[in-house]
């Protein structure tokens, strides 16, 4: 994701609107992050879960 813009005044308030542009932008990316490492887990159990479930058992209940 791109960062914000960096403000073209020299004022305060638009070094805050900048800093609350940048502080959003980086919201956006954590939290994309964090729902892709959500995937992953989920991706991951269910794997483990058919693999456990595929695998013989020995006289039908090991």
């Amino acid at each position: 994701m791109p960062g914000a813009p960096l403000p073209g005044g020299e004022t305060v308030g638009d070094w805050i609107a900048f800093s609350d542009a940048q502080t959003a932008q980086l919201d956006k990316s954590n939290d994309r992050y964090g729902a892709a490492v959500g995937i992953v887990e989920r991706c991951e159990a269910r794997d483990r879960e058919a693999v456990r479930r595929s695998r013989p058992r020995f006289l039908g209940i090991f």
